[in-house]
């Protein structure tokens, strides 16, 4: 009876409940559906964009090396990467969402997605250009290679950026660039000016043109004078501007260069004139070279009569004029001045011993001029004080001229002379003049022979007039 009344209770529940209710549960079910089915197709079309941004995205390249680069260099490449791929995938996200792939809207986001994929490829040639620049200048400066005939603004950026003292920044496109402290701002790597090396090549040429008209055994005259300087110029000439720069400033066959004085004549402007001094300069070289070659090859004259070698008697009888240049030197500076005047008479006897030669290996200064010098030279320590007087005269004594080591100035030595001795002041312009040693012997000798001849050295004292070589 109790499960009769149970069963009944249920039947009633049943079919008691409410038609709204059922209708509620009926839409609710199919509701439930649609939402279903709508949710599917929009994560189907979802993954149907994801997938086709993520094919964009993994078409951009944007593995750049970043080995070989400094902490804060490959920060600034990695904040431009990041920066770019962002806008990249924002762009691609956009673009799949046109239909149209000839609208406008289209082309400007593919082309904003091709610029970029571009400017990855541009970045990592430049990152690959800089680091093989960065190794060949450093091995090219330690091997002495760089040339001294670059500017100092090409050489200060040189050592900024190619010893990480330089800050390295990403311009538009890729561009690798670097702080100038000079103009304050970013410039492109591309367009800096790097320090060129020394034209080993049109030296070594010239050498041979040396070693050749030496060879020849004959003067040069006339037109194979002539010729011989066009060819010099088409050496000279043949690698533009740097070539030019670097035959007068590193020491192929002159130590320091030509030691040209006049420092505007290296200005952009004046590079016909620069070449034009470097072309005399070094002509003027073989010329003498072309002249001693004639005497070395010359039979000697009246040999029977003396055993000196022919071009020694050649040159000894050619000599004349540079005898009487040292005579007069010697008589015009070889006297006593007061204290006040002596730096004045030795910067005028460096001057006219340094004009001798342009060519010259060694170019001397005055006592001021060398002191003056490692005042002014770059990094020094030295101090126009009575302490950095009293240090220069411990290191380098009284002497009143000196010879400039072109390599380290520091380096440069007091000559033993005594401007007031006729034979010391004789003895050091004949050494200047390119004269063999043998024939600067065989004068010093004849001037030696002289002055004890002469009582009480009156030539040098009283004024009076030495006697020219005959």
């Amino acid at each position: 009876m109790n499960q009769q009344l149970v069963k009944g209770e249920a039947f009633v529940r049943q079919t008691a409940q409410p038609t709204y209710l059922k209708e509620f549960t009926s839409r609710l079910n199919a509701g439930v559906g649609q939402l279903a089915q709508i949710n599917a197709a929009k994560k189907a079309e979802r993954n149907q964009i994801n997938n086709k941004v993520s094919t964009y995205i993994n078409q951009l390249n944007s593995d750049i090396d970043l080995t070989n680069l400094n902490d804060s260099q490959q920060q600034a490449v990695t904040n431009y990467l990041v920066q770019e791929r962002n806008k990249y995938a924002e762009a691609a996200t956009q673009i799949t969402k046109i239909e149209d792939p000839s609208s406008q809207e289209y082309l400007d986001y593919r082309d904003q997605m091709n610029g970029i994929q571009r400017s990855f490829g541009n970045l990592a040639n430049q990152l690959n250009k800089y680091k093989e620049d960065k190794v060949s200048y450093l091995k090219d400066f330690d091997d002495r290679r760089v040339s001294d005939g670059n500017e100092i603004g090409s050489l200060k950026k040189a050592s900024r950026i190619y010893t990480d003292e330089g800050s390295m920044g990403i311009g538009p496109g890729g561009q690798v660039t670097f702080w100038d402290d000079d103009d304050g701002k970013y410039e492109n790597y591309s367009t800096i000016q790097k320090p060129f090396l020394k034209d080993f090549k049109a030296a070594d040429n010239i050498l041979a043109l040396n070693e050749s008209v030496y060879s020849s055994g004959k003067a040069l005259t006339g037109a194979r004078k002539d010729m011989i300087r066009n060819k010099l110029k088409n050496m000279i000439n043949s690698g533009g501007r740097d070539t030019v720069l670097s035959l007068a400033s590193d020491d192929f066959l002159i130590s320091g260069g030509l030691n040209l004085q006049d420092p505007s004549i290296f200005e952009p402007e004046n590079q016909d004139m620069l070449a034009d001094t470097v072309l005399d300069s070094y002509m003027n070289a073989l010329t003498d070279t072309a002249a001693q070659g004639a005497n070395d090859k010359r039979p000697a004259s009246g040999s029977n009569s003396s055993k000196m070698g022919g071009a020694l008697r050649d040159e000894i009888n050619t000599g004349g004029p540079v005898v009487n240049k040292a005579m007069d030197f010697a008589q015009t500076f070889a006297v006593n001045v007061p204290g006040n005047q002596r730096e004045t008479k030795t910067r005028e006897m460096v001057a006219i011993i340094n004009s001798i030669d342009p060519s010259s290996k060694q170019v001397y200064n005055s006592r001021s001029q060398f002191f003056n010098a490692l005042l002014n030279a770059k990094n020094s320590d030295w101090e126009d004080t009575k302490e950095g007087r009293a240090r220069f005269n411990q290191k380098y004594g009284s002497a009143q001229i000196f010879a400039i080591d072109p390599n380290d100035g520091q380096e440069s030595k007091g000559i033993a002379i005594n401007t007031d001795n006729p034979q010391d002041v004789y003895e050091f312009y004949l050494k200047n003049t390119g004269l063999s040693s043998k024939a600067q012997g065989y004068f010093i000798d004849q001037f030696r022979n002289q002055q004890k001849g002469t009582k009480n050295n009156q030539q040098a004292s009283s004024g009076g007039s030495m006697s020219k070589y005959n």
